[in-house]
C-alpha cells in the first residue's frame, strides 16, 4: 500500500516544458501517483524569461504543478527531475500536508 501523502510539492515550470514534465511524472507513478496543473505567470527580478515576448511584457508564462506525495519520495522525485532536465528553469517549494484524501 502506498504511503500516505504528507507533503505538497509545487513546481513552477516554463510553459514550453509542460508536456515534458507531465510525461516524466506520468512515467514515475511509484514516486508521484498523480498531479494537478494550472496556468501561472511568473514575475520578478530573478525570473528567467524564455522569449522576446516575455521580456517585453516583463512576465513569463508558467505552469504550476501540484503533487501530493510522501516526504520519503520527495528527494527521489527532485533527483529524477533534476537528472532528466538538468538545464531546465524549474522552481519548487514544499508544504506540509496535514490531511488529504477523497471526500466520498
Amino acid at each position: 500500500m502506498p504511503e500516505r501523502p504528507d507533503t505538497l510539492l509545487t513546481l513552477i515550470v516554463p510553459a514550453a516544458l509542460e508536456e515534458t514534465v507531465s510525461d516524466l511524472l506520468l512515467d514515475a507513478p511509484d514516486i508521484a501517483a498523480g498531479f494537478t496543473t494550472s496556468l501561472a505567470s511568473g514575475h520578478g527580478a530573478g525570473l528567467e524569461l524564455e522569449s522576446g515576448n516575455e521580456r517585453v511584457r516583463g512576465q513569463g508564462r508558467r505552469v504550476k504543478f501540484e503533487i501530493a506525495l510522501n516526504s520519503n519520495s520527495l528527494a527521489r522525485l527532485r533527483g529524477y527531475l533534476r537528472a532528466a532536465l538538468p538545464e531546465a528553469n524549474l522552481y519548487y517549494w514544499t508544504l506540509e500536508l496535514r490531511s488529504c484524501g477523497m471526500l466520498s
